[in-house]
């Protein structure tokens, strides 16, 4: 077909930035039909497609990945509880990498609270505490940074980003640093957490790859 891009030889973050890049065309392309400005209406459709087609690319890799991450976590309960493949229903085994499963999350779990929620709530009780004693001798510009720092910290409904945790960095608050790091393991974690719990709906629905 004219005009068709090979996706084949693509990677995944390659396909991610096609998508992305043929979202942002979709959006112009119908604006300028809108206003009236649009030279190609057959452009919208061809990026219509290219977009499902990337979309199909992606989801295949997804499935890919998927099936090596529940092969690998079958083959090492296998390996790791000695269980004898021919003797052993699957049904027996399923059941046992569900469980196993289980456990895994409920480690990745208490992971996030214990090495990250808790340490950021202490890390940021620090730095509220040092924003204190530095009001207490700060004056001018410092003075009004750090009244925005700390009212902003009081605030329950406060997202922490990293914009604003380079901010507190460079008023001298070193913990905010290591605040950046945690919040950096804790978004792993979770991507962690999310895989097992795909893996868990993947046996659960019967979707086997062994």
């Amino acid at each position: 077909m004219k005009n068709r891009e090979d996706f084949s030889e693509l990677n995944e973050q390659e396909l991610e930035d096609k998508y992305k890049h043929y979202k942002e065309e979709l959006f112009n392309l119908r604006f300028q039909a809108v206003t009236g400005q649009l030279a190609n209406p057959s452009r919208i459709s061809l990026v219509r497609r290219n977009i499902a087609r990337v979309k199909t690319y992606l989801t295949r890799m997804e499935k890919t990945r998927i099936n090596q991450l529940l092969k690998a976590e079958y083959d090492a309960l296998l390996k790791e509880e000695k269980i004898d493949t021919r003797n052993t229903p699957l049904t027996e085994k399923i059941a046992r990498l569900k469980a196993r499963l289980s456990v895994k999350a409920r480690k990745v779990n208490q992971e996030i609270r214990t090495n990250c929620d808790k340490k950021v709530a202490e890390l940021l009780k620090n730095i509220r505490g040092e924003i204190s004693k530095k009001l207490r001798n700060a004056n001018g510009k410092d003075d009004a940074q750090l009244r925005a720092a700390s009212k902003r910290l009081k605030d329950p409904k406060c997202t922490i980003r990293k914009k604003f945790l380079d901010k507190l960095s460079e008023m001298g608050l070193n913990e905010a640093s290591q605040i950046a790091t945690i919040k950096e393991n804790k978004r792993a974690k979770l991507r962690e957490l999310e895989n097992i719990r795909v893996l868990q709906r993947e046996l659960t629905a019967g979707r086997l790859p062994f």
